[in-house]
C-alpha cells in the first residue's frame, strides 16, 4: 500500500488542470453564443419598432409619433422595449429632419427626446459601439444599425447624431 502514495493528489491535480482547460476553451464560445443572442433580440425589437411606426403612420397619414410610448399606447407595439446591446437599455431615436426631401437622418439619445423640439421618429438605432458578429442590412457595425422607414433614400443614408 505505501507504493501507491499520492497517485490520488496526481490525479486530482490531473483532473483539475483538464476541467480547467476545457472552461477556458468553453468561455469564448459561450460569450460569443450570448453576444449572438442579443444581437438577434436587438434586431427583433428594431424591426417591431419600425413595424409599429409604420403602422402608426398608416392609421395618422402624414403623422409621425413624438415618443416610443405612443406607439404602445396605441397599441402599435406591444411594449417600450429597451436596447438590449446599451447598457442602459435606450436607443438613439431616428428622427426626419426639416425639409421635404432629406437626405440624412438625426440621431437623438432617447433620454434627451425632452430637450429636442418638434420630434419625428421614423426608427431607431441601438446607442452600442463596435463590431458585431451578425450582419444587419449587410451592416457589421452597430453604429451603422438604423431600424427605420425607408422615407431617406439611398443605401449609405448620412447620419448626425444631436447633441442636444
Amino acid at each position: 500500500m505505501v507504493k501507491y502514495r499520492g497517485f490520488t493528489y496526481i490525479t486530482v491535480v490531473f483532473m483539475v488542470f483538464i476541467l480547467t482547460l476545457s472552461l477556458a476553451v468553453a468561455i469564448p464560445v459561450w460569450q460569443t453564443v450570448l453576444k449572438r443572442n442579443l444581437e438577434k433580440e436587438a434586431i427583433f425589437r428594431g424591426t417591431r419598432i419600425a413595424k409599429g411606426i409604420q403602422l402608426y403612420m398608416m392609421k395618422h397619414p402624414g403623422a409621425l409619433p413624438k415618443n416610443l410610448d405612443v406607439l404602445v399606447k396605441e397599441k402599435f407595439i406591444r411594449r417600450h422595449w429597451k436596447d438590449p446591446l446599451s447598457k442602459d437599455g435606450n436607443w438613439y431615436l431616428i428622427m426626419l429632419p426639416p425639409g421635404a426631401r432629406p437626405n440624412y437622418v438625426i440621431l437623438v439619445k432617447e433620454q434627451d427626446l425632452p430637450k429636442y423640439k418638434n420630434p419625428r421618429i421614423i426608427g431607431v438605432a441601438p446607442q452600442a459601439e463596435g463590431e458585431s458578429i451578425l450582419s444587419y442590412n449587410g451592416k457589421t457595425n452597430y453604429k451603422k444599425w438604423l431600424f427605420m422607414l425607408s422615407v431617406v433614400k439611398g443605401k449609405n443614408v448620412k447620419v448626425v447624431y444631436w447633441k442636444g
